[in-house]
């Protein structure tokens, strides 16, 4: 099968969170299982590509009353085919947050067909990824200046991330898409303005969303974001499928970034590693490490861990946070560890070597996120061995084994995460951890089984 992905960012090459692991991980695994695909993303300033994309030339692409010319170049790597398109949109600093963001997305989007049909690549099937690529299954139903072939291709969309759901004025949209009139009355339209997410849901073959438990949640108003009534609607095309890691990349026998290697059967080397990170963080030893890898926003509930962190310190664990966001959170976390010099360390944005090094060097890991569709940073956790403390929600549910791999608490109240690394710290106090620690490590979360998942999808939407 022939399958062309449409992201906004894929791991190496661009990065904010877990859709570049996922754009990243699956194709090498549909790869793998004898298929063909190509990944289409935008050639940002910021690429991470040693060499860089090979430039073939500019494509006219329909967009805001005419056309506009954006570059196409070209990888592969590991059998996976990328296409990356260049606009001065995307030449900023980074990769989001800016107030044309829809507008600069709705242009990737359009970009996707001329591109793909530049490389030579016509799928049987195209997965379009969160709300950024969302408009693409409305594109190939109703838009006109596709190339032949395209018109009314089968379409997967997937929900990596419901809270963001790409809004904008409804008339404008439409001109920048160069859609007819008539798509004013479709699946766009949600309260009078054009919602990128909601056209996906409604106009995609068929839906996934990146965990069953996540699936479930957000068809009820307190996870549905406003969306909760279209996703009832469409439950009938909808799956969850959990993600999975790069084992690969993930892999504590031959991280580059780990002063030493260890495995489920010789963990000598966790306790250099933690060791190592002690030192780096400038941490005292005399408790146990509880990490946290995260953006801090409310989703993810940093807030819960901050507020509980003071008493967590009274009792001994030593806290190693890395991520960036809020800037309250930020703030907050910066004077937490003003308050508890060599006990709590905070490094604010992302440093890829730094979060391979808590993976291996913490013995436990905080995720107190208020909703969660899949998470990724569990199943890295307990691959390295560390004890995931996290909130009994969407994808952290369906891949922790309570009491087994890992510790779930149920309210999103500081007094509750508290409670659970309370329960977690005796098990370190009687020596117990072992056991979760290497049930962990055998755990696997290679993305084979879920790309088969996906495989059964594309053929679903392919069938009609």
């Amino acid at each position: 099968m022939r399958i062309l992905f449409a992201s906004a960012e894929v791991y190496p090459f661009s990065k904010t969170g877990g859709l570049a692991d996922v754009a990243g991980a699956l194709p090498k695994a549909l790869v793998a299982a004898g298929h063909e695909v190509l990944v289409v993303s935008p050639w940002y300033r910021t690429l991470q590509a040693d060499p860089a994309p090979l430039w073939i030339g500019d494509v006219d692409v329909p967009f805001d009353g005419g056309f506009e010319p954006v570059g196409v170049g070209t990888l592969e790597v590991d059998g996976v085919r990328f296409a990356f398109v260049g606009h001065a949109s995307f030449q900023r600093d980074a990769l989001y947050g800016f107030a044309d963001d829809v507008q600069r997305f709705a242009r990737f989007t359009r970009a996707i067909a001329p591109a793909a049909h530049r490389v030579g690549f016509m799928p049987d099937v195209v997965h379009a990824h969160d709300w950024h690529a969302a408009y693409l299954p409305l594109i190939l139903r109703h838009g006109w200046h596709l190339p032949d072939g395209w018109p009314g291709m089968p379409s997967v969309y997937t929900i990596h991330n419901l809270q963001h759901q790409g809004v904008s004025p409804l008339e404008a949209t439409v001109h920048w898409l160069r859609l007819p009139r008539s798509a004013l009355e479709t699946g766009m339209q949600h309260f009078g303005s054009a919602n990128a997410m909601q056209a996906g849901l409604d106009l995609a073959t068929r839906v996934t969303t990146v965990s069953p438990t996540y699936a479930e949640e957000i068809q009820r108003p307190e996870f549905g974001f406003g969306l909760d009534g279209t996703l009832r609607h469409v439950a009938w095309k909808l799956r969850g499928i959990v993600n999975g890691i790069d084992e690969t990349v993930w892999n504590p026998s031959t991280d580059p970034w780990l002063p030493a290697p260890f495995d489920v059967g010789d963990l000598s080397g966790k306790a250099v590693a933690r060791t190592a990170l002690l030192e780096e963080l400038g941490l005292r030893d005399g408790g146990p490490v509880l990490a946290a890898v995260s953006r801090f926003a409310e989703q993810k509930g940093i807030d819960l861990l901050l507020d509980a962190a003071d008493d967590l310190v009274g009792e001994g664990w030593r806290l190693a946070l890395l991520g960036s966001g809020e800037a309250a959170l930020e703030t907050s976390a910066m004077a937490l560890a003003a308050r508890h010099p060599g006990q709590v360390a905070v490094r604010l944005g992302y440093d890829e070597p730094l979060a391979h090094r808590i993976y291996g060097g913490a013995d436990a890991f905080a995720i107190p996120s208020r909703f969660e569709p899949c998470g990724l940073t569990q199943m890295i956790a307990m691959r390295y061995g560390t004890i995931p403390i996290a909130r009994a929600t969407g994808g952290l549910a369906d891949t922790i084994r309570p009491g087994v791999t890992g510790f779930l608490f149920a309210d999103a109240q500081p007094g509750a995460l508290h409670a659970a690394a309370r329960e977690a710290k005796a098990s370190f106090d009687d020596d117990e951890v072992l056991g979760m620690r290497q049930a962990g490590m055998r755990t696997s979360f290679d993305w084979s089984k879920s790309a088969e998942a996906y495989v059964q999808v594309y053929r679903d939407a392919v069938a009609g």
